[in-house]
């Protein structure tokens, strides 16, 4: 499992935000490979309107450094491990670290 966190910007006005609106993205993608992964996150990202501005963060958290995280990327971990892929948006300037 990877874990991404992007610097994003919308490319359109739709419900709940407007077009250049920044956001923080987290993806969680359920390949081993980095690259693969990366490419999966990217696409998910571009799928649902948004350009990638940045990659923040990269990495395969281990057992230990999940406990931490909060509910939030908890639920996005859960989701990503049935569908393979999963994304959730904070407003940029909220704490992105997700733990």
């Amino acid at each position: 499992m990877r874990w991404f966190q992007f610097r994003v910007r919308s490319l359109y006005d739709g419900p709940g935000r407007q077009r250049n609106e920044r956001r923080v993205a987290f993806v969680w993608v359920k390949e081993k490979g980095l690259d693969d992964a990366e490419r999966v996150a990217r696409s998910l990202l571009s799928r649902e309107g948004w350009a990638t501005e940045s990659l923040e963060l990269s990495m395969r958290p281990t057992l230990e450094e999940m406990t931490r995280f909060d509910r939030a990327q908890s639920f996005a971990y859960n989701r990503a491990l049935t569908d393979g892929a999963f994304v959730y948006f904070e407003p940029l300037h909220a704490k992105a670290t997700g733990t």
